[in-house]
């Protein structure tokens, strides 16, 4: 290889310097003082700007020349390329296209050297340059004179035809506003929340869902509905002492009297009475049943009542000339076991109604979806009951401390997933969504998976609309009169047959659209 090199003459040497997008005059000439070889040959990036001035290529160009060095240049930037042809140097698109083809001889005189100017020194040359910039002009003869008349008034014709067309084109303007052909959007979804998931995943319809666990409390009472009969109320009346002996004799109150009959239906004095002392003696008292003998068994017969107990048993008699009366039966309350199983039942219910109002308090409606079945309790640590069964009471409570989980899916998360299904299945190429009509909104709970997940669907309504490029209809419409115009719009684009295309021209007798796109406006208007 080195004797192959060695056989190649040193004029047809190429020297190869691979520029850099930072590289700049000054650090190329720099490096073009290393240079072995005649032929020098400059790589330029295919990134960047670097020598797309042509003064860069002349200054460089005459550096190369001072050396000796043929020059020419490696590069893809057509700016680069055209001034290098300009200074005639040799511009190939690839290093083997350099190597292959034939170079550019460089300029004798790229620049003037300061000894070749002339000077005051060298009267010679200086008195003759000065005899040619000053030498005088020859008249124009007079076809020459008639050429140039005529080439002036074409020149000032062209001008004249080129203003008013410019006016023809710049002062006209047209204002078009069009209608596209809307469709009603009304769809649902069916989607899948799944707890294990933490963003939105359109391609399987899958949206992130939360299970939340609380803990809450509640309290209900309610009235038992056990019935029992119970004596609830005592037996009175009067009955008259007779005194037996002759003595006087005092009966006190409470004095303990009863029927003969087994068992006997006891009775007590409400107050004290006196008999005279004389035998024979009569003296009427109040009497009211003893709490053993409450209830209907206290109202006993005339003549029941015969018996005295005590002390004063021999010393005087006791009857009732008339019947007791007052004793009778109530109905009591006391709670059942179903009155504890239907309370927890009612309590359970509270609980869980307890902890769905906590949570649609706290969250945001708008962005995320409480799925009220999800809703269970999954730990009952506290149930007080205020009555045990069989126990007296007209009411009865059951306080519970509970928790409770519920699932909560992301509606933000829900609508990014509509709205991709949406753009990509329901709405026809060639049509969008028509801004602020698409409403998302949850629909029913399907179904609870087995895996965790659920099964619902997202509601869709709105409208969409034909999807026009307003710079295809000015490049359309062009040009044209307004008539035609009208006419292009509605063959080539889908509109509200209600509303069609509204053309305002300016001014108003010009009655054209205007040649230059720019003098055009297209507004779409919404249904």
């Amino acid at each position: 290889m080195s004797e192959q090199r060695a056989s190649i003459p040193s004029e047809r040497r190429i020297q190869r310097i691979q520029l850099e997008p930072y590289d700049d005059v000054v650090s190329i000439k720099d490096r073009l003082q290393f240079v072995k070889t005649n032929r020098i040959l400059l790589v330029l990036p295919t990134r960047g700007n670097i020598l797309q001035r042509k003064l860069d290529l002349v200054l460089i160009q005459r550096e190369a020349a001072r050396r000796g060095l043929r020059l020419a240049l490696v590069t893809t930037d057509p700016t680069v390329a055209e001034h290098a042809q300009e200074l005639n140097i040799s511009a190939f698109y690839t290093v083997e296209q350099a190597r292959t083809s034939r170079w550019n001889r460089p300029r004798n005189k790229v620049f003037v050297d300061r000894a070749d100017r002339p000077t005051q020194m060298d009267p010679f040359e200086f008195e003759e340059l000065q005899r040619r910039a000053t030498r005088l002009k020859q008249p124009p003869s007079r076809m020459r004179w008639t050429v140039n008349r005529l080439t002036s008034g074409l020149i000032f014709g062209v001008a004249v035809i080129a203003f008013l067309f410019l006016i023809f084109a710049l002062i006209p303007s047209a204002s078009v506003t069009i209608t596209p052909a809307t469709d009603q959007i009304n769809v649902s979804i069916p989607m899948f929340a799944d707890p294990t998931v933490d963003r939105p995943l359109p391609e399987i319809l899958t949206v992130p869902a939360e299970n939340r666990r609380l803990i809450q409390d509640a309290t209900v009472e309610i009235t038992t509905t056990g019935r029992r009969n119970a004596e609830n109320s005592l037996a009175e009346g009067v009955v008259t002492f007779t005194n037996n002996t002759g003595l006087a004799t005092l009966i006190p109150a409470g004095t303990t009297i009863q029927t003969d009959t087994s068992p006997a239906i006891q009775f007590e004095t409400v107050n004290d009475v006196a008999l005279a002392a004389r035998q024979g003696a009569t003296a009427d008292v109040s009497i009211r049943a003893l709490e053993n003998s409450s209830g209907v068994q206290g109202n006993v017969g005339s003549d029941a009542i015969t018996v005295v107990t005590g002390s004063l048993a021999e010393s005087v008699s006791v009857t009732n000339f008339n019947p007791t009366y007052g004793g009778g039966v109530t109905e009591t309350a006391f709670a059942t076991q179903a009155d504890q199983d239907r309370l927890l039942n009612l309590v359970r219910q509270q609980l869980i109604q307890n902890a769905r109002d906590f949570l649609l308090l706290s969250l945001d409606e708008g962005s995320s979806y409480l799925v009220n079945d999800s809703l269970k309790i999954v730990e009952e640590r506290t149930l007080i009951y205020s009555s045990e069964v069989n126990e007296p009471a007209d009411n009865i409570s059951l306080t519970m401390q509970g928790v409770v989980e519920v699932t909560v899916i992301d509606l933000s998360a829900a609508r990014i997933v509509a709205d991709v299904v949406i753009k990509k299945d329901y709405i026809p190429d060639g049509r969008v969504p028509v801004e602020g009509t698409i409403s998302y909104r949850r629909g029913e709970v399907l179904e609870f998976m087995s895996d965790g997940r659920i099964a619902f669907q997202m509601r869709v309504e709105g409208e969409s609309i034909v999807d026009i490029d307003t710079q295809s209809v000015k490049d359309l419409i062009a040009g044209l009169s307004a008539r035609d115009a009208q006419a292009e719009i509605e063959e080539n684009y889908l509109l509200d047959p209600r509303h069609p295309p509204q053309i305002d021209t300016f001014p108003g007798f010009f009655n054209r659209i205007p040649l230059f796109t720019a003098r055009i406006s297209v507004e779409i208007s919404p249904p």
